[in-house]
């Protein structure tokens, strides 16, 4: 039910939702770091990723999960607790109702998406450190950035978007969309999904906003 729209909007792991739509970003510039195609890629303080690991680990050490994340180049942000949200939809122990989808790709090991469905609400979050649009100086605000400093996004409080029947014909339940910027400049897209029957629990953004602070790294992944 959930995953044909969740695809949508996050279009794909290569891309995440909010890189693509997000407004002008203006990052420190760095000495850039390439894929081995080319692609500039954004840079990360793996030192400040480290002082904030999650107390507990939420993947099995020794799982397929963790595994496929260990090979990443980028930390891990995930949640480190069950949301307030997924309570507040599918009861205060909500379980898993598909197992955990974590998608990577080995040979490009600068994404991720995690994705958790539970009774009537879905939640994901993905991250990219490819450079997938930058802004040309004739559209940049303030000092002219290049390459990874003129990329799209916010480092801004984030803000959260819903889009519901309102805004999509047709559409019965809704989804809440938003991009947190960390290690300092990485973009983490939060998506949840929600069912008809959910739609007025998902819609209390003070919820949402306390939410985000159990986002935590779960995985440092391979690091450089």
């Amino acid at each position: 039910m959930f995953a044909p729209i969740f695809a949508r909007v996050c279009r794909s792991a290569r891309v995440p939702v909010a890189v693509a739509a997000a407004i002008l970003l203006t990052t420190p510039a760095y000495a850039e770091e390439k894929t081995r195609s080319g692609q500039t890629l954004l840079d990360v303080d793996w030192s400040s990723a480290a002082t904030r690991a999650a107390p507990v680990p939420v993947l099995d050490p020794d799982g397929p999960d963790a595994a496929k994340l260990a090979v990443l180049k980028l930390p891990v942000l995930a949640f480190a607790g069950i949301p307030q949200l997924v309570k507040n939809v599918a009861g205060q122990r909500p379980k898993l109702i598909e197992d955990r989808t974590v998608l990577v790709d080995p040979k490009q090991p600068y994404w991720y998406q995690i994705t958790e469905t539970y009774d009537g609400i879905t939640v994901g979050v993905s991250a990219d450190r490819r450079v997938n649009h930058v802004v040309g100086e004739e559209f940049q605000i303030g000092d002219k950035k290049s390459g990874a400093a003129a990329t799209l996004g916010s480092t801004e409080k984030p803000n959260v978007s819903i889009l519901d029947g309102r805004t999509e014909e047709g559409m019965e339940g809704l989804i809440i969309t938003y991009t947190v910027h960390k290690f300092p400049d990485i973009p983490y897209t939060i998506t949840i999904e929600c069912a008809k029957r959910a739609v007025s629990q998902c819609k209390d953004i003070n919820v949402i906003t306390k939410d985000e602070g159990l986002l935590a790294v779960i995985s440092m992944g391979a690091g450089k």
